[in-house]
Order: C-alpha cells, then structure tokens, then sequence
C-alpha cells in the first residue's frame, strides 16, 4: 500500500509540475503561482490588516460588515464564477483594485443575501455608480477591472426594464479591454510603457479569459446575439486554458459548453437547408453530450443546468426556422420539451451552493446568489413549453398537462424569490400567468414576428405583439418620444437619491420605483438625513431551514404534485400584487393569439 501511495504521490507531482508550464516558455515556471494546483472552487479570505472603517465618497461601511459581506460572496457567489484568486486579501484588494472591492460588496449588497443588505445598496449604489462610469470610461482598462466588470455582467443589478439591463454593454467593454491586453493569447506578454497598463501573471490573465468568454458567449446567447469570439485559434487558446490551469472542474465543464456553441452556433446559423440543420443539432448534441468523458466533473445540478441551457438554445434556433420540414421540426419539439421541463425542476429545486455557515437560508433568498443566466433560461424554456405545448392545439393532451405544471411551478419559483411586487422576478411571474390565459393557437401557421435572434426571438417577438395589442407603435421613434422612460438605470438611480426627499416635502406623487425602494427598504427616508452607515450586524443565525434537493429521475417529472401551486384560469391563480404599468417594461399582452384580457380580476 505504501509502495501505491508513493507511486501516486510521484505521478500527482509530475502532473502538478507539467501543470506549472507555460505552453510558450517550456522550460520556464510562474514566477508567482497564484493557486494551489487544485482547486475546489471555494475562496478563502484574509482579514489582515484591516482598518476599522472604509468609505467610497460619502457612503461608510464598517470593517465587520465587509467580512461579513464578503464571507457571503466567497461561500455562496465565488462558487459559481471563480475568476478571481482564490486567496482574497479584503485589505490588499481595497488597496490594489478599489474597483473590484467595491463591486464585490455592490453585487452581495444589491441582492439582498441579508435583510439589512438592501438599506447598505441604497447608500452606496449612487457612489459606486458614480465610479464605475469613471474608471470604466478610463483607458486602458486594468485587469482587475475587467475582473469587476465580469461580475457584473453575471450578477447585474435589478432593472426596471429588461432592455435597460447593461450587461450586453459591459460584454462588449471587458471582452475589447481583455482583448487590448492580449488575454486572448497564450503567449505572456510584456508589461510595455507603449501598452501602458501592467500584463498581469499568466493565470490571471487566462481565468480572466475564461471568465470574459463565459459571460459574453452565455449573456449573447440570451439576447439574440452569436458568439463573436468563434475563431479556430480564439477556441483553440480556450481549450488550452482550460485544460493546462488548475480551474474547477465545474467550471471549466461550463465553459467547455459555451465553447461548443461558440464553435457550432454559427455553422447552424448560415445553414438554410432545413434537413441539414436537423443532422447538425443531432451531431452538436451529441458533441455536448461526449464532454462528460472529456471533461470529467461531479454532475451537479449546475452542470446538468449548463447542457440543458445549451440544448434549449440548440432547439429553439433551429425550431424557428424550420418551415417546411415539419417531421424534423416535431423530432426537435419533443427534444425541446424534455429540456424545458428538466430546467424547470432543477430551478425549482435549487441551483444555489449550500454552506454549512449558512445552512438556514430559506430557498427564496439563496436562489439571489445565483447568476442570472439562469432566470434567464428558466423564462426561455418555460415560454417554449407555453407556445409550443400548452397553447397548441396540436400537443397531445399529456404533453399540455404536464407543461402545464412545469408553467406553475416556474410561476411559483419565480414569484417566491421576488424581494417586491415590481422587481424583475415578480414581473416575470407575472409575465407567465398572463402568457398562461391566451387561447390556443395552431402553432403551424403562426408565424413569430421576429426570428432573426435565434431562440430570443420568442421573448422578443411576444414584446412586440403586446406593443400592438395596446395600440403602441411597435417600432422605436427615433427621437425616443414614444418612451419616457429613457434614462440610462445609472442616471436613474442617481436622480431618484437627489430627488425622493424633496418631493416627498412637497407632496408630489413619486414614480413606481421610488415608490418600491421605500415600500422595500423603511429606512429609505432615514437614510436622506443621515451621512454614515451604522454597524451591520451578521446574519441572523435563525432564519427558516432550507429544504434539501431530491434528485427526481425524468420520467417522473409527470407526477409533480403542484397541489399547493397557485391556480389561474386553468393553471395558476390571481397574484397577491397589482398589475405593473409594463411588464419586463413592455406589454406582453396576447403573445399568442389576439386575445387581450381587458382587465385582471
């Protein structure tokens, strides 16, 4: 056994040791490894040499409410993106990459992990806001701040409209900031006056890679827009990345999924033969389905999420332009249909990394940690059960039954992790019972109004339809006259602060959310007299425990109890919250059909 242990240890020393080796410089090792050689996707933190108070402009925070903030971000937000150095010193971050720490504290904050979270984003939102505008409009870009603005793009704050949502932008200013430093290489490259920003080592540069294709790839998918880094040797240089640095397994699984679409999403695109496009999505099926002997890793919830998530984008792009191949088409339904319910139970069972240190987080709120891609999937695959299944006259009436309780169970997940009655999950529950009560529609010759943004195009084409249902023009003026409601979210939080107090004084009628933040968050009014931030008390050690996750095989999923699912009209019940002026800040009345409700009951 010794003898065993020994050979092991010797073979576990010679792959640590080729592990460490540039791929350019082959004789040359890091000159300051980072990481241990393995990694477990957990962060571990350092409190040394804090000072007792940190402020940003006029917002203060106190030294334990950051290692309480950032305890949060390592255990239950790290885990999912682990871009960063696992190693974080609070103090060394706050000194080397104002940014970054000040961002870190922006997303736990902003997502309300803890109740006293919401009024501490209240006071630092306008500050932070303010910096972010003037570091990322300051060129060149470092590092660390395209390590912030990855977190962003993954952990975006709420928005009052989803098109007002910033993340496509900050894509498109980390992936061109990343490229101008040369992350996209493999080569190292010299910290040059020319250049004018330092290189960075290796591995952070290459996890900062990996983290800016993540994102831009997921988040594009998402609103309509291909991957743009798609090249062979961009690819090739992914790969290379991902399998010669120490990185999670979990993770690099994920990014190795977006690789496959990165790679083959294109090739679908330019293809017009519709048989030809049923043999490509069975052979990228196939592709994505052979990384787990490539890529070996624990399945976990997240990994599965993460093939499923590229399954439904496969379908749907191919769905929507397939007109007259109708067998292929259904054989592409029916893969779609299995997809969209495993999404929706695995969304409903939980997502979110379950610590030890915080054990009693009820579901509702762990669900927040989580990075938005995932909503996002979930409104994707819960609106193709809706089109293609509940509401076609076509579906057996198996399939519409059992979609039916996956619609409600999204709806339940959905309205649960609301923190309000207007914030971006309520109005997406709100957006299913209402997509819920159309009549149903012989799906074969309903034509989408917009199919040019592959599987967004659903959600697209369904804001488009309500902008009709309610007489609004369906195409933007020029001049912006036709939406009021045109300032940038940065600006808008920034005048709601200058603004709130004086007109509470004259007793004018505030907009919705200013309304919310003060239905939200009491201490909204307190906060205009008061100049710094009090102590911030851990979390409290008594909140509800959370219910484990059960693995439910796919052949069962027909049986989900939805018995104390809310009930509509025919699937799901009046909500406790008023219908919102827009909904995702367009009408989605009559997605499919032209029947628009005139009135909720």
């Amino acid at each position: 056994m010794a003898r065993e242990l020994e050979a092991l240890r010797s073979q576990r020393e010679e792959n640590g040791h080729k592990s460490t080796l540039s791929p350019s410089l082959p004789d040359t090792t890091f000159d300051s490894p980072e990481y241990t050689l393995e990694q477990s996707g957990t962060a571990m933190l350092s409190d040394l040499g804090m000072k007792e108070q940190y402020h940003l402009a006029s917002f203060v925070i106190d030294r334990d409410a950051i290692v309480d903030i950032f305890k949060i971000f390592s255990l239950l937000f790290y885990p999912h993106f682990p871009v960063l150095n696992p190693h974080i010193s609070i103090p060394v971050m706050h000194d080397t990459a104002p940014l970054l720490f000040w961002t870190i504290i922006a997303l736990v904050t902003s997502h309300e992990i803890a109740p006293q979270h919401g009024a501490l984003w209240i006071q630092l939102s306008e500050p932070f806001l303010s910096k972010l505008r003037t570091d990322i409009l300051t060129a060149p870009l470092p590092l660390q701040t395209v390590q912030a603005l990855t977190y962003l793009i993954m952990w975006p704050f709420p928005a009052e409209r989803q098109n007002r949502d910033p993340s496509w932008v900050y894509c498109g200013a980390a992936v061109n900031a990343a490229m101008y430093m040369g992350l996209h290489h493999s080569k190292p490259t010299q910290s040059l006056r020319s250049i004018g920003i330092p290189s960075g080592s290796l591995r952070a540069r290459a996890n900062t890679w990996l983290g800016c294709f993540l994102a831009s790839v997921s988040v594009g998918m998402h609103v309509g827009v291909s991957p743009s880094i798609n090249s062979t040797t961009d690819l090739a240089t992914i790969e290379q990345f991902v399998r010669i640095y120490p990185i999670p397994p979990e993770f690099a699984y994920q990014i190795m999924v977006q690789h496959t679409l990165a790679k083959f999403t294109t090739v679908v695109l330019e293809n017009s033969q519709e048989v030809v496009s049923h043999s490509l999505v069975k052979l990228i099926d196939t592709e994505l389905d052979s990384l787990k002997t490539r890529f070996p890793t624990s399945w976990t919830p997240r990994v599965e999420m993460a093939v499923l998530v590229a399954k439904i984008h496969l379908y749907t792009m191919t769905i929507i332009r397939i007109q007259l191949d109708l067998t292929s088409r259904e054989i592409l339904m029916k893969n779609g249909f299995s997809v969209a319910l495993r999404i929706v139970y695995l969304s409903d069972q939980g997502l979110g990394y379950r610590p030890q240190e915080y054990g009693e987080l009820p579901p509702e709120v762990l669900q927040r940690a989580i990075p938005k891609n995932y909503f996002r999937a979930l409104v994707l695959a819960t609106v193709f059960l809706l089109r293609f299944f509940v509401l076609n006259i076509h579906a057996s009436p198996e399939e519409q039954e059992i979609a039916r309780n996956h619609v409600a169970m999204a709806q339940r997940y959905l309205k649960s992790g609301s923190m309000s009655n207007q914030d971006e999950k309520a109005r997406g529950a709100f957006l299913l019972e209402m997509l819920s009560r159309q009549q149903p529609i012989d799906v074969d010759h309903t034509k989408l109004r917009i199919d040019d943004r592959m599987g967004a195009s659903l959600v697209f084409d369904a804001i488009t339809t309500g902008h009709e249902l309610r007489n609004l023009p369906a195409e933007v003026e020029e001049d912006g006259a036709d939406d009021p409601a045109v300032a940038p979210q940065a600006h808008a939080v920034s005048e709601n602060h200058m603004s709130d107090s004086k007109a509470q004084h004259q007793g004018l009628q505030l907009p919705p959310m200013q309304q919310h933040q003060q239905q939200l968050h009491p201490q909204y009014q307190q906060h205009q007299n008061q100049q710094h931030s009090n102590h911030t008390a851990p979390l409290p050690p008594n909140m509800p425990r959370m219910h484990q996750v059960s693995d439910v095989d796919l052949n069962t999923m027909n049986h989900v109890n939805v018995t104390h699912m809310n009930h509509m009209e025919g699937l799901v019940g009046p909500l406790d919250f008023s219908l919102p002026e827009d909904l995702w800040g367009d009408s989605v009345w009559g997605m499919f059909g032209t029947f628009a409700p005139s009135q909720i009951q």
